[in-house]
């Protein structure tokens, strides 16, 4: 038992290395040729070295600096069609040298990429850039790295003061703040105020004042960078519409710095406040005014020039107009004016269709015309005024309210007057601020169904029947005639008041004396002297004869 052991172990062995003996070797992984760049990142003109290990030694290589991204590893002038090639080969170094299978070769960082025997592009600031290298007897690309060629874009690149420019960075030293100045001057920055982790970043700043042209923008994050940013003008004015010597302002940012500046509306120079206009040395003015020249309405162009730079806006002449009060009565003042209507134009303004007043536009377009309202019934009428080119219209409300009631005062309630006495009417005054008329009515019944008068437009609150009318109102002979009446208001805006009271009066018409027995002759006043005398007897007997019941009782 102890035998089988070992010889069992023998047998393990003896196979074991037969089996060493019959696998080859794995041969060791071939190296793989690769470069480095010190630095990865810099301005046009750096030296930029390209440090490359495992290369075969004793061999040469080529560096070739590029716009584009090889997709494969073939020749590089069939795949890289844009390039920069090193102006001479670096030697790989031998066996038994310290830097076997390495090199070291540099090259700047070129302006323009060669493109064949076409024009050079530029190379760009802000881009990622390509470094590759070949063997000297080869075009097959071995190894590739990038470059990124430090700078600025700006965005936009030109714009008036106060524009907000996005500034874009990269190729900086990480993590390094970031400090934008404008012509040397420093500026407030938004956005990033850091580079990131791969020297990037994006931050704003604000155009501050400066004169018309070129400005530059300076970026500082351990290195610099500039971009260039063009300033164009720009003008305010305030405001932008209104009538005929309208003052109006006007400000102004990026024009030529220190020179005269000319204000033109509607292509004629005005007159300004301050008379001579400059701009400061950053090419700014501020607050100049004028007045808004005599021009029909419309849109015109409100124009600032430096004799370089000219920038205009547009300012609209609108027609105003107004009517005051808008409400009133007969007789009320109105007044109408306005005014970018045509300088020196016969104005015309209409009371609902009637003409009430005219004018001449005055040089600045402007008018004004007072007339009172005319008589016309309560209610909205349209006041138009004109000038035949430009029209303005109006509502003005004539009022409504009638007037009080009159109450009457003669004659009196019953009274009795006789055939020849003159009839008189009188009442109380009436006040209306559209002035009154009054309507008298006289009829035979009390529903005044049967006129026996009517008189209209009467200015006075009293009336006297002439003879003619006091005629009409004569009863029969012997008898007595009952009459009514009644007085009305109307003012002259056509407003109604109520009718009074009913009046009432009688009129006695007597009879005649008898005539005297045949072949009497009397003198007439010897019949009214007996006829007198015989009423005033009555009137005794029927004194005495009311004593006497009075006494009776």
């Amino acid at each position: 038992m102890k035998y089988n052991k070992i010889f069992r172990t023998l047998a393990v062995a003896v196979i074991l290395s037969l089996l060493v003996i019959a696998i080859p070797a794995t041969p060791a992984l071939a190296a793989v040729e690769s470069i480095e760049l010190s630095p990865d990142r810099g301005a046009i003109g750096d030296k930029v070295y390209v440090n490359g290990v495992d290369f075969d030694p004793g061999d040469s290589v080529y560096i070739y600096f590029s716009s584009q991204e090889a997709v494969r590893r073939d020749k590089i002038d069939t795949d890289i069609t844009v390039w920069y090639k090193s102006s001479g080969s670096a030697s790989v170094g031998g066996v038994g040298q310290s830097d076997e299978g390495e090199f070291s070769k540099y090259f700047y960082v070129p302006e323009e990429l060669n493109k064949g025997d076409d024009a050079p592009e530029d190379v760009e600031s802000g881009r990622i850039y390509y470094v590759y290298v070949t063997y000297s007897d080869s075009d097959s690309i071995e190894d590739v790295a990038e470059f990124t060629i430090r700078g600025i874009e700006v965005t936009p690149t030109e714009g008036q003061v106060g524009t907000e420019v996005t500034i874009t960075g990269v190729g900086f030293t990480k993590s390094r703040s970031i400090t934008i100045s404008y012509d040397g001057e420093t500026l407030e920055i938004g956005g990033d105020e850091k580079t990131g982790s791969a020297g990037d970043f994006t931050c704003t700043i604000l155009v501050p004042e400066s004169a018309a042209g070129v400005h530059t923008i300076t970026t500082k994050a351990k290195e610099e960078a500039e971009a260039e940013f063009t300033v164009k003008p720009a003008i305010t004015i305030s405001p932008t519409s209104g009538s005929p010597a309208t003052e109006v302002a006007i400000s102004g940012t990026g024009f030529k710095a220190s020179k005269s500046i000319t204000i033109t509306f509607d292509a004629n120079e005005v007159t300004t406040s301050p008379a001579s206009v400059t701009s400061n040395s950053d090419g700014s003015f501020s607050n100049v005014k004028f007045n808004v020249p005599s021009l029909v309405n419309g849109t015109y162009k409100v124009k600032a020039s430096d004799g370089v730079n000219e920038l205009a806006l547009d300012f609209t002449i609108l027609i105003t107009a107004s009517c005051s009060p808008t409400t009133g009565n007969v007789g009320t003042p109105l007044t109408v004016s306005g005014t970018g209507f045509v300088a020196g134009g016969t104005l015309t303004v209409k009371y609902d269709t009637t003409g009430v007043a005219t004018d001449t536009v005055e040089t600045d377009g402007t008018f004004s015309v007072t007339f009172n309202a005319p008589a016309s019934p309560g209610g909205t009428y349209t006041i138009t005024a004109t000038d035949g080119i430009n029209t303005r219209q109006f509502t003005f409300t004539m009022e409504s309210t009638p007037p009080p009631m009159p109450q009457p005062l003669l004659p009196h309630a019953d009274s009795i007057i006789q055939e020849e006495t003159p009839l008189y009417f009188d009442w109380e005054d009436v006040e209306d601020p559209s002035g009154v008329t009054y309507t008298l009515q006289i009829a035979s019944d009390i529903n005044f169904t049967s006129l026996a008068l009517k008189k209209e437009g009467l200015t006075t609150s009293e009336y006297t029947l002439t003879e003619q009318e006091r005629k009409t109102l004569v009863p029969i002979e012997g008898e007595k005639a009952v009459y009514y009446w009644q007085v009305k208001a109307i003012d002259d805006a056509s407003n109604e008041g109520k009718w009074s009271g009913t009046g009432s009066f009688i009129i006695s018409r007597p009879l005649p004396p008898p005539p005297p027995p045949a072949g009497f002759s009397m003198p007439s006043w010897a019949i009214y002297l007996a006829f007198s005398v015989g009423a005033l007897l009555v009137g005794i007997l029927g004194f005495w004869l009311g004593k006497r019941s009075a006494y009776r009782y």
